[in-house]
């Protein structure tokens, strides 16, 4: 079976993007008479005229805006036409005290100089009053079939708020590809027909804009939040924050697999490139540096195994895995108390010593953090680890391996060639 070729991220000429500008202009003002509600007719053509407006001298663009700003009038008064002539129906349907309280409402909507609302509302509150005394000599049945007329009255109106109804325009505004107001509308017929699918689907091509425009933050941000694994998501979201990590310096902070990181080393290896990051915040364990009774030594430490197997696999996506970098580790012998450090390893994840806390300080220092956090030499007993305080003293007596007091700053060596 063939393998199935990478799909290439496609990056439009100044020329293409204005036809593609202009494409989705013309689909805003064609779309504008399918909308449902006249108050979104009124926004789309806003819209398109504002980006014929923006595209200036290109194709037809300048009469196509002048064709908008010709509709947008009109369209407005359509929708105060709309709203006044359903007043006047209601009023005239209206019989109970509460129908008369909606047809006021209802011309409330409009500016009192439109036509003759003044007049109109206040017509409306002395049949209202009325209707309230006739009321009171009604029965309970002419109280049931006031209700059901008040009833019918708002019936279209009761449809238009439904979850149908804004899963048919999101669907529609997806469409014109206009998935940040798709999203926004598909939120409100949560859990209506295939909705949680089709919200994926305008966050990831929403991602993909984003990143098309150099903005490669908001992409990594609605990938890792909205979209989860739906389609290639995984992938694309490794490969936007390559670009993130490819403009990262020593003491920027960068988001990488599920946490944020502080750079703390760029190098130039060769061909290779590469960062050594640091966890901004310290993070609580699953597990104790050592089980008691066992030197605290980090090569076979559990917590060594626990992030190299637990948090590498939980922390990042096979593809920022790909390149996270096997590192050869040296745990040198306590600087004060000589406990040995032991043999040399090769981890993807790992802890800083005292020297290199030391060497990070000031960059690692947090305000306000209230959390001490481990270093991989031993402390001055065989069962002990230093650690660094909160308020950043590197803290080379150490303190119990077995205790679950004291957080966690993972390392990591990562290329972004």
């Amino acid at each position: 079976m063939a393998k199935k070729k990478k799909k290439q991220e496609v990056i439009l000429t100044p020329e293409q993007q204005r036809e593609a500008d202009y494409q989705k202009a013309v689909r805003r003002m064609e779309g504008a008479e399918k909308m449902l509600q006249p108050e979104d007719r009124v926004h789309m053509y806003k819209e398109a005229l504002a980006m014929f407006e923006a595209l200036g001298d290109y194709e037809d663009s300048e009469a196509r805006r002048k064709r908008c700003k010709k509709k947008l009038p009109l369209a407005r008064r359509e929708h105060r036409e709309e709203v006044y002539q359903t007043g006047m129906r209601m009023k005239e349907e209206a019989k109970s005290a509460a129908d008369y309280e909606a047809v006021i409402a209802q011309f409330h909507r409009l500016r009192r100089e439109y036509k003759d609302i003044p007049d109109q509302i206040e017509a409306c509150r002395r049949l209202k009053q009325q209707a309230y005394k006739n009321e009171r000599r009604k029965n309970v049945a002419g109280k049931l079939a006031a209700a059901a007329i008040l009833a019918a009255v708002v019936s279209l109106g009761i449809f238009l708020c439904s979850p149908a109804a804004f899963y048919l325009e999101g669907s529609f505004l997806m469409s014109i590809q206009d998935y940040e107001r798709a999203n926004t509308i598909f939120a409100k017929s949560k859990g209506y027909k295939d909705t949680r699918e089709r919200v994926r689907e305008c966050n990831y091509q929403r991602a993909l804009q984003a990143a098309q425009q150099g903005k490669y933050q908001k992409a990594v941000s609605l990938l890792h939040d909205k979209v989860g694994d739906y389609k290639d998501a995984l992938q694309k979201k490794a490969d936007f924050e390559m670009k993130l990590l490819a403009q990262a310096w020593v003491g920027d902070t960068v988001t990488y697999g599920s946490a944020k990181w502080l750079v703390a080393e760029r190098e130039a290896d060769g061909t290779q490139k590469k960062l050594l990051m640091v966890r901004k915040k310290p993070v609580q364990a699953q597990t104790v540096y050592q089980t008691g009774g066992q030197d605290a030594i980090w090569e076979s430490s559990s917590m060594r195994d626990w992030l190299n197997r637990t948090f590498y696999e939980n922390c990042f996506s096979e593809y920022e895995q790909k390149k996270v970098l096997p590192t050869d580790i040296v745990t040198p012998a306590n600087s004060v108390y000589g406990t040995q450090g032991g043999g040399q390893t090769t981890d993807r994840v790992f802890l800083l010593d005292e020297t290199e806390a030391e060497r990070y300080k000031t960059l690692l220092l947090l305000k306000n953090n209230q959390k001490s956090w481990w270093l991989r030499t031993p402390g001055k007993a065989a069962d002990s680890a230093a650690f660094v305080s909160a308020d950043g003293t590197v803290m080379r007596y150490g303190y119990t391996a077995d205790s679950m007091d004291i957080a966690v700053r993972p390392a990591v060596w990562v290329t972004f060639n």
